[in-house]
């Protein structure tokens, strides 16, 4: 099996190097590295230069694909998608770095359990340290979408998941220009719906937390606006599914989510409201929507609503 190795760079000269000499050193052999210079303006391609020297017997298995202009993350990991010519994909963003097994271990369950997406574990890195190593779920398919619809139980990330590239060729899943915040969960749910997934219960990625120079680090007017339209994109996506009602009570909770996105992070309605239009249609998740968004309603009361909601539903239902 033939494996694909996604990369865009952007702002990363720091943090580069550790990142690509890990991807450099991987067990596995039958591996392309295609890294995407989304036009950054430090010295991001100089210190990859200098790693990729470095390891001689891998040269010829590196792309580098220069945009021209910056496009943004979803467009660097779509050029990236474009590119590949693996069975399968791994996405992995230039400020993290990676356990020199992970492709092997990933491969090796993917071939056991004939999985269309394997997980690993990953671990968070803050100021330099692991601070927290986090598992995959084990849960069936159903459940594993619908956690991942409420939001904010299962981080929805792409990165640090082995895909098949058929997943994406058979059902048309592209990445979306200007949607490069939650850009992850703009394509998750339509890969996860399409897909069995399978994990590996080893840590193989790590997550740097402290990089204030990466894409998604602050959440600006530009990145809410990226968050409510992929929120939109999903939403209507789940309903025209003919699996909505599988998961409609998930993905109504997740709309709730989208109010309290705004409220925590102080957006203004009419941004929110411009950019999501989606209503709820379950009493309960209107009943939530209706305290999320009162002016009236702290938000300490409205939250702890609706997370014992949340809770309920995924311990008693959705699970």
């Amino acid at each position: 099996m033939k494996v694909s190795v996604l990369v865009p760079i952007y702002g990363v000269e720091k943090y580069i190097a550790k990142c690509a000499k890990g991807l450099m050193q991987q067990s596995y052999k039958d591996v392309e590295y295609i890294f995407v210079n989304d036009f950054t303006p430090d010295d991001s391609i100089d210190r990859l230069m200098e790693v990729i020297d470095e390891y001689p017997e891998r040269k010829n298995q590196v792309i580098i694909v220069n945009h021209t202009q910056n496009l943004g993350l979803a467009m660097a990991r779509q050029t990236g998608l474009n590119a590949a010519t693996g069975d399968a994909v791994v996405f992995v963003d230039s400020d993290d770095y990676v356990a020199t097994k992970m492709i092997e271990c990933l491969v090796g369950e993917m071939q056991r359990s004939g999985a269309s997406i394997v997980d690993g574990g990953y671990g968070i890195v803050t100021n330099g340290n692991l601070t927290e190593s986090r598992m995959p779920l084990h849960l069936s398919d159903k459940a594993y979408l619908r956690t991942i619809l409420c939001q904010n139980v299962e981080p929805n990330r792409i990165w640090g998941r082995l895909i098949k590239r058929s997943v994406f060729d058979d059902n048309n899943i592209e990445f979306y220009k200007g949607i490069d915040y939650s850009e992850d969960f703009s394509v998750m749910p339509r890969l996860l719906i399409n897909a069995n997934r399978s994990w590996v219960d080893q840590c193989l990625y790590y997550y740097r937390y402290d990089n204030a120079q990466s894409y998604t680090n602050n959440i600006t007017i530009r990145n809410a606006t990226s968050y409510f339209k992929a929120q939109e994109l999903i939403g209507n996506f789940m309903l025209s599914h003919s699996s909505w009602k599988d998961y409609s009570f998930a993905a109504q909770l997740g709309w709730v989510a989208v109010w309290r996105f705004a409220r925590r992070f102080n957006i203004d309605k009419s941004l929110a409201e411009e950019n999501f239009t989606l209503k709820s249609r379950h009493f309960i998740t209107r009943y939530l929507e209706k305290l999320m968004r009162s002016d009236v309603v702290p938000f300490g009361f409205a939250n702890f609503i609706y997370m014992t909601v949340r809770r309920i539903y995924l311990t008693f239902i959705g699970h």
